[in-house]
C-alpha cells in the first residue's frame, strides 16, 4: 500500500471513532525531524489528532498511528495493514488505566527465592488537599 494511502486509511480510521485529523503547520521552534509532535488530544472537549503538516509523509503516519493505538478500535474494522500500522505504534502509547478495584498485574521480578510476583489489588485511597 502507498503511505499516502496508508494516511487516508489512518484517517478514516479515526473519524470513523469519532476523532478529527487536523494537518496543521506547526511552529518549526517546536518541533523539528528528530522530534516530530502532535498526537492525541482533548480540543473543547472533541477528541483531535493533531499533525505537523510540515513532517515527512512517515512521520505523519507514525503520529496518526500512535495516537490511535491509545484509542478502543475493536469495534472498527480495519484493513490489516491499516491495524498492524497501529500494532507497530502501540509499544510508545500509554498502557490504558484498568477500571477501579481490578487488579493490575506488574512487572514479574523474581526476588531471593525465585517466587514471581502475582496480582495485587489497587489500593483505594481517598485524596484529600492539605
Amino acid at each position: 500500500m502507498e503511505l499516502s494511502r496508508l494516511l487516508d486509511e489512518l484517517t478514516l480510521a479515526a473519524n470513523r471513532v469519532g476523532i478529527a485529523v487536523r494537518m496543521e503547520a506547526f511552529d518549526p521552534h517546536l518541533s523539528d525531524a528528530r522530534n516530530p509532535r502532535g498526537g492525541l488530544c482533548t480540543v473543547l472537549g472533541r477528541r483531535v489528532i493533531l499533525v505537523d503538516a510540515n513532517a515527512s509523509l512517515p512521520d505523519r503516519i507514525a503520529t496518526v498511528a500512535a495516537a490511535l493505538a491509545r484509542v478502543d478500535l475493536e469495534s472498527v474494522f480495519l484493513p490489516p495493514i491499516v491495524r498492524a500500522t497501529i500494532g507497530a505504534h502501540a509499544r510508545g502509547a500509554r498502557p490504558r488505566a484498568a477500571p477501579p478495584g481490578e487488579p493490575v498485574r506488574l512487572p514479574t521480578r523474581h526476588g531471593k527465592r525465585g517466587k514471581a510476583s502475582t496480582l495485587l489489588p489497587l489500593a483505594r485511597t481517598k485524596w484529600r488537599d492539605s
